[in-house]
């Protein structure tokens, strides 16, 4: 179990690396382009006026955008099936009971 994580672990940092050096390189690209043009600075402010607003969008429309609530969820809370949602809360407490960790007494 501890070899499975350490492997997870690993992976992520490896993909993330992975998504770091591209977007350097992609960010690099882009200023040597511009650097004829706007100069060293000017090319050095429109590559990350461009790599920060894409970010900046994106967390705007998620934030603005209304999470839809699961299927799952509203069938087992829904109040006109009593039975769905008992069945449903019963489900979660045996979950809880086989996920919950045992104390062992030494």
């Amino acid at each position: 179990m501890v070899a499975r994580a350490a492997a997870a672990l690993l992976g992520f940092l490896f993909l993330a690396s992975l998504i770091f050096v591209g977007v350097v390189l992609a960010a690099f690209a882009l200023f040597q382009a511009l650097a004829g043009v706007a100069g060293v600075a000017g090319a050095a402010a429109i590559t990350a006026l461009l790599l920060l607003v894409g970010p900046v969008i994106a967390l705007i429309v998620f934030s603005v955008r209304r999470p839809r609530e699961s299927p799952l969820i509203a069938l087992l809370s829904s109040s006109s099936s009593p039975l769905i949602a008992l069945l449903g809360a019963g489900a979660v407490g045996l979950a809880e009971i086989f996920l919950k960790k045992k104390k062992r007494r030494d």
